[in-house]
């Protein structure tokens, strides 16, 4: 999946950032993904198991009403083109092309009505990552003497050594190497406070 934090915004604004050398001082540039250091995290791979384990049976209603969805889908795509084939100008053909986009459009608002709270579990977990990315990111800087980071995606060419992606991960995971999975009752994307500010807790057994 892909990661959009407060974290990321500010790094992707450094990336835009003119690099100005002096003979007083250079900048030490180095990169890093936001998304990998999320994503190779152990807070966030940890969460990622237990989520599997206890939401398995939403897991399971989307990806079984996900393949249904996608095969009903197919149907109607292999009929309208078999007609088409047959008689471009079958005057049915274009009365089938809206049905399959709102279909599309359905099992789309279906599929986001069964993700919801998985999304929403998920959003909890990436806001308690989020509160510790910023001091990551800063002591993996500090220790590398990195004053300047960009996204990985505004490199053009690179030297060995200034992927600063694995300093970034093991400063996080020394400082939350695991967050809970179960939002607060009544807590929603956005609310800032418990996530951020609270210690990591207990989690439940996973895989």
């Amino acid at each position: 999946m892909k990661f959009m934090t407060k974290t990321l915004l500010a790094v992707s604004a450094i990336a835009m950032t003119p690099v100005i050398a002096s003979s007083q001082a250079v900048a030490q540039v180095a990169y890093s993904d936001v998304d990998a250091v999320i994503g190779t995290s152990a807070a966030w791979k940890t969460a990622a198991s237990q989520m599997r384990v206890t939401y398995k049976p939403q897991f399971d209603a989307l990806e079984s009403r996900s393949k249904v969805l996608e095969a009903e889908l197919n149907a109607m795509v292999v009929r309208v083109q078999a007609d088409a084939k047959t008689n471009p100008n079958n005057p049915t053909i274009p009365t089938q092309a809206k049905a399959i986009q709102e279909k599309q459009a359905a099992a789309q608002q279906e599929i986001e009505r069964l993700k919801a709270p998985i999304s929403r579990v998920e959003a909890y977990v990436l806001e308690q990552i989020d509160g510790k990315l910023d001091a990551a990111f800063s002591q993996a800087m500090a220790k590398k003497k990195v004053t300047l980071l960009v996204q990985r995606q505004a490199v053009l060419k690179n030297t060995p050594g200034t992927d600063l992606t694995p300093d970034i991960v093991a400063e996080l995971n020394a400082t939350v190497p695991s967050v809970s999975i179960t939002p607060p009752a009544g807590w929603q994307p956005g609310q800032k406070g418990a996530a951020s500010g609270a210690a990591p807790a207990s989690q439940p057994q996973g895989r």
